[in-house]
């Protein structure tokens, strides 16, 4: 692991047999040359079989991947390949002799690599520098120093056990560095232990905390900007202000990326496959929310032609904006009903207590039951309100009135139709999300019965049970990390409207 362009690539070349070499690709510019996490193997002379894994940077200089993507494609591997027994005889990390300084994006990978390893694999981690034929013995013997005794950089990791050792793009140094990892007892990363053992969402383990506290510090920044653009640029040509706002909306929409990428997480295998009455075709993916986004939309369209609507139809208006404050608590109090829900359903899956998922199958109310209502509850109200909609448009004849009032008609009539269309959107999303909840209702109802079968206190005898419950921890943890901060935006977005 280390930065792009550092010689990760490079060092597997100079490793690996010479039949093998082609194999490797090495980038000889600024731009990431590694894609995607890649694993090269080979039996040494002494009938050791060796495996060196080049991964990309968190730093990479290809258009449109992301930290969050780079932190995907390791933990995947890592997690899919051996499962609770995925584990790695060392850890390189690569840096540049030749940098002068250690800036941002180095010290962002170094982070990472710390969090991804652990302080119980750091005994397994070599620090590798690269590039000595760009500096001369006197430069690079003085860097080598500050590196070792910096507390902001490599200080940490040799006090924990690991090593620094140099590599010269010579086979010979790349060899000495894996003979020192071979006489080491193989290690389970902090990563693997958090996913696989501690069922943690990629978004809850201690590198993606990392990412994600430096994607809401980016997010924070860049209000503050589009805040003093917004002052700066004011009585500037139309053009170069639409030109500033697109870049910040762009810069925008790469960071929300990011951060929905990594609260998706990844997918792991657990143990083995459950038995049929077990098996679930759907393996509770993300949950949509686009229903909020809708309703938050709708909300603003309601806005938008309030002055015109108001004379005529207050009350739909007063409707909706009961509908909205409706909506958005239920939706706060189904996410602490879901939060209060994991925490109990974690400590079960950790403790395996027969007896403990018996007490939380009793509780009332249920996640499963509240939540779902909700989400029917919000569906419903949401069809009464399109219905009466619809019963206003109809009462939009085309007999003859004044042409003063004829315009004002249309554009009310204009307005509804457009709200109609908006609402209608919602109800659609509303239904997805209920389909969202089926399957696990279905399996938490799968659970009950089996938990009515185990003798208490056993422990989870039944793997299927512990496979599914994991993927129902998954699910609602999912659930509460897509609809935490939905409440406020609705709030927000029916500031405004006649019962805000």
């Amino acid at each position: 692991m280390g930065p792009t362009g550092v010689g990760k690539s490079s060092f597997i070349q100079s490793s690996v047999p010479p039949d093998l070499r082609a194999k490797v690709k090495v980038g000889h510019g600024l731009k990431s040359e590694t894609i995607e996490v890649q694993p090269i193997s080979w039996v040494a002379e002494d009938g050791t079989r060796i495996k060196l894994v080049d991964s990309p940077g968190f730093d990479d200089s290809r258009e449109g991947v992301t930290d969050a993507e780079v932190l995907k494609m390791i933990a995947t591997f890592l997690t899919r390949e051996y499962g609770k027994k995925s584990q790695l005889t060392g850890l390189i990390y690569l840096h540049r002799i030749s940098d002068t300084r250690v800036g941002g994006t180095s010290q962002r990978n170094l982070r990472m690599f710390r969090k991804l390893c652990g302080t119980d694999s750091l005994k397994n981690v070599v620090i590798v520098t690269t590039m000595w034929d760009k500096v001369t013995p006197e430069e690079g013997l003085k860097r080598e120093q500050e590196l070792i005794s910096s507390k902001n950089l490599f200080k940490p990791l040799l006090d924990g056990g690991a090593t620094m050792m140099r590599h010269e793009r010579t086979a010979e140094s790349a060899t000495k560095v894996i003979n020192h990892l071979l006489g080491k007892k193989a290690t389970t990363t902090q990563i693997v232990r958090e996913i696989v053992v501690e069922t943690k969402t990629l978004e809850e383990t201690a590198a993606g905390g990392e990412l994600h506290s430096e994607i809401e510090a980016l997010l924070k920044r860049h209000k503050e900007d589009m805040e003093l653009m917004k002052a700066e640029l004011r009585g500037m040509a139309q053009r170069v202000l639409e030109e500033e706002r697109q870049r910040m909306d762009q810069k925008l929409e790469r960071l929300l990326k990011e951060l929905d990428e990594l609260k998706r997480g990844i997918t792991v295998p657990i143990g083995n496959d459950p038995p049929p009455d077990y098996e679930f075709a759907n393996d509770f993916p993300v949950p949509e929310t686009t229903s909020v986004v809708n309703y938050s939309r709708l909300l603003q369209l309601f806005r938008i032609h309030q002055s015109l609507l108001a004379p005529s139809h207050s009350e739909l208006l007063s409707s909706i904006a009961s509908g909205a404050a409706q909506f958005a608590n239920a939706v706060e109090n189904s996410v602490g009903d879901v939060q209060r829900g994991l925490s109990t359903l974690k400590p079960v899956l950790a403790s395996q207590s027969v007896h403990s998922l018996q007490q939380f199958m009793k509780a009332d109310p249920h996640p499963r039951a509240f939540t779902y209502g909700m989400w029917t509850k919000a569906r419903d109200d949401m069809e009464i309100l399109t219905n009466d909609t619809k019963a206003i448009l109809s009462t939009y004849t085309k007999s003859w009135i004044p042409n003063v009032l004829r315009n004002a008609k249309i554009k009310r009539s204009d307005a509804l139709k457009t709200i109609l269309g908006s609402m209608e959107g919602v109800v659609a999303q509303m239904d997805i999300m209920m389909k969202w909840w089926t399957p696990i209702i279905d399996a938490l109802g799968k659970i009950e019965d089996a938990t009515h079968r185990l003798r208490a206190g056993t422990g989870f005898d039944n793997n299927a049970v512990k496979v599914t419950l994991t993927r129902i921890v998954r699910a609602l943890g999912s659930y509460c990390d897509a609809y935490a901060r939905c409440p406020e935006d609705i709030r927000r977005a029916a500031v405004g409207l006649p019962c805000d």
